[in-house]
């Protein structure tokens, strides 16, 4: 059984409003066994949205590498905020048909196709001010 209900928590994600908001990171820790997506938040500059998919059963992604002419072999971890151009597109949860406890969760973000499956979904509210991006270093650089 499934620790949340699904129809709920998928309005809890549509309620951030995340459709063309910049995507400030995307970590995959523990393993793969956590995944977190941080997102701006449009209508609090001070503050930002993170999902956290927890106990992660696959992680599979596919993403912009291959796109040379525009990439032009420049690395991610390389680039300034304004160099990135990961935005929110879609965020859809559906039952996984393997194992009806887990959720398969379909994340688009333009540049990078993902899809999660996980026991847990959390979301927070979080200050900017106190959060740190890779991104921002390379902007201290310029």
């Amino acid at each position: 059984m499934l620790l949340f209900n699904l129809i709920t928590k998928q309005k809890e994600i549509a309620a951030i409003d995340y459709w063309e908001m910049g995507i400030l990171d995307l970590k995959i820790s523990y393993f793969g066994d956590e995944v977190s997506l941080c997102i701006e938040d449009y209508h609090n500059k001070e503050k930002y949205w993170e999902i956290k998919f927890l106990v992660c059963a696959k992680v599979e992604y596919s993403n912009d590498a291959l796109d040379i002419q525009w990439r032009k072999d420049q690395s991610v971890k390389n680039m300034t905020r304004g160099e990135l151009h990961h935005h929110g597109q879609e965020i859809s949860l559906q039952i996984y048909e393997e194992n009806p406890d887990f959720v398969k969760c379909m994340v688009d973000i333009g540049l990078l196709q993902m899809t999660i499956v996980c026991r847990d979904i959390q979301i927070e509210h979080l200050d900017l001010k106190s959060a740190h991006f890779f991104w921002q270093d390379n902007e201290t650089l310029e």
